[in-house]
C-alpha cells in the first residue's frame, strides 16, 4: 500500500491518543500498521491469526477512539485516507523501533549459520535484495546463501526454498511477507523513430492502433495486462503487437530499436528516458507496479540464518537503506541493453 510523503502535514492527534494509549489500543494500531504493511486485510488476518471479519471490527473501534475514518476498503483494494497516511507515517516509525527493540532483546548470543536458499526475479534482485545481501553476508559470514535468480514464480512451501520476493498482488495467504519498497512507477515509453513514424497515442485507448510489446510472465504464460487509472478509477488496456516477450531487458531493446511501444517499471528505464533514447508516454495515465515482498511460509519453523536474514531486511528496511538510491531511480549499472 502507497503512503504519500508529505511532510508538511502534522497529525496532531496521533501522539495525544498515542499517549492515552490501553493495552488494547496498543493491539488495534499494530493491526491497522499490519494492514498498511501487508496491502490487505486478508494477509493481515493471516498474519495475526485472526478472522478477516476480527480485524474488520478492530479497525472499526480503533477509529471510533480516534474519531476519524483511516481505510477506504473495496471488494479488491485498501486504500488509506488521509488521516490514515498520516497515521501510519508518524506510527510506523514508533512500531519499528518497538520491534527493533524486541529483536535486539531476543537476538542469538551465537552467530547463526547455515544455509539459506533464496529464489528472487531479476528485477528486485537489481532493485532491493543485490545491496541487501551484500550487507547480509558482511554480517553473517557464517551463513552461505544458496541464490536463484529468474522470473519464477515459486511454491515455497513445496521447492526447498526459505523464502522468496514476490510481487505484492501475488502473496499467497500461508505466507508471511515483509515490504521490500514501496509502489513503483511504470510507464509507457517509445523511441523517437517510432514516434516520428507512426506518432503517440493521446489516451490508452490509442493504444490498440500501435504496435505494442507485450510481456508473457514465465511463470504463468499469460500475457500481463496492461494497466492504468484516473483518479480512482483502475482499468485494464488489451494490446497487440508483433513482439511478445518474457524478459523486461528486451523488452526495452526492442523500443530502443523502434520495433513498438513498451511498458515497464521507470527505475528499469530512466537512463534512457534521460538521455532520450526513450520517451515517456501517457503520463498521469499509467497504474503504479505494486512492489515486492520478501516471502516466507508461517507455519514451518524457521531456520536461524533466515530469522538473521529477517531480522537484517527489517532493520534496513526501517534505517531507509533498503533502496539504493542509484538503483532505484534508474542508475542500474549491472543492465547491459543492445540498441540496433
Amino acid at each position: 500500500m502507497h503512503i504519500p510523503v508529505d511532510y508538511m502535514f502534522v497529525f496532531d492527534f496521533t501522539i495525544r491518543e498515542v499517549r492515552r494509549m490501553r493495552g488494547t489500543d496498543f493491539g488495534n494500531l499494530r493491526a491497522f500498521m499490519m494492514i498498511v504493511d501487508s496491502g490487505s486485510f486478508v494477509r493481515a488476518a493471516a498474519a495475526l491469526k485472526i478472522a478477516p471479519s476480527t480485524l474488520s471490527y478492530t479497525i472499526q473501534v480503533l477509529e471510533g477512539r480516534l474519531g476519524t475514518k483511516l481505510l477506504q476498503r473495496t471488494t479488491r483494494t485498501v486504500r488509506l485516507t488521509e488521516a490514515g497516511s498520516r497515521l501510519a507515517r508518524r506510527l510506523g516509525p514508533m512500531m519499528s523501533e518497538f520491534d527493533t527493540l524486541m529483536e535486539d532483546l531476543t537476538e542469538p548470543r551465537e552467530k547463526p549459520s547455515g544455509t539459506l536458499k533464496l529464489c528472487v526475479p531479476r528485477m528486485p534482485m537489481r532493485l532491493y535484495m543485490e545491496p541487501l545481501l551484500n550487507g547480509f553476508e558482511a554480517a553473517y559470514t557464517d551463513i552461505t546463501i544458496d541464490l536463484t535468480i529468474g522470473d519464477v514464480l515459486v511454491d515455497i512451501a513445496v521447492s526447498g526454498f526459505d523464502a522468496a520476493v514476490i510481487p505484492n498482488r501475488s502473496i499467497q495467504d500461508d505466507l508471511v511477507s515483509i515490504r521490500l519498497g514501496p509502489e513503483l512507477k511504470r510507464i509507457v515509453y517509445a523511441s523517437p523513430r517510432y514516434l516520428a513514424r507512426f506518432g503517440a497515442p493521446s489516451e490508452p485507448g490509442d493504444l490498440v492502433h500501435h504496435n505494442c510489446i507485450n510481456f508473457r510472465g514465465p511463470h504463468t504464460g499469460a500475457i500481463y495486462p496492461w494497466e492504468f487509472q484516473r483518479g480512482q478509477e483502475r482499468f485494464e488496456v488489451a494490446v497487440s503487437g508483433s513482439l511478445i516477450v518474457s524478459d523486461s531487458t528486451y523488452t526495452l531493446s526492442a523500443a530502443l530499436s523502434g520495433k513498438g511501444i513498451g511498458y515497464g517499471i521507470e527505475p528499469i528505464s530512466k537512463p534512457f528516458l534521460d538521455d532520450g533514447s526513450l520517451i515517456s508516454l501517457l503520463e498521469g495515465w499509467v497504474a503504479p507496479h505494486p512492489g515486492f515482498m520478501l516471502c516466507y511460509p508461517k507455519n514451518r519453523n524457521i531456520s536461524a540464518a533466515l530469522k538473521a536474514l529477517l531480522s537484517y531486511v527489517r532493520k534496513q528496511s526501517r534505517a531507509g537503506s533498503r533502496l539504493n538510491d542509484d538503483r532505484v531511480n534508474g542508475r542500474l549499472g549491472s543492465t547491459h541493453i543492445v540498441r540496433t
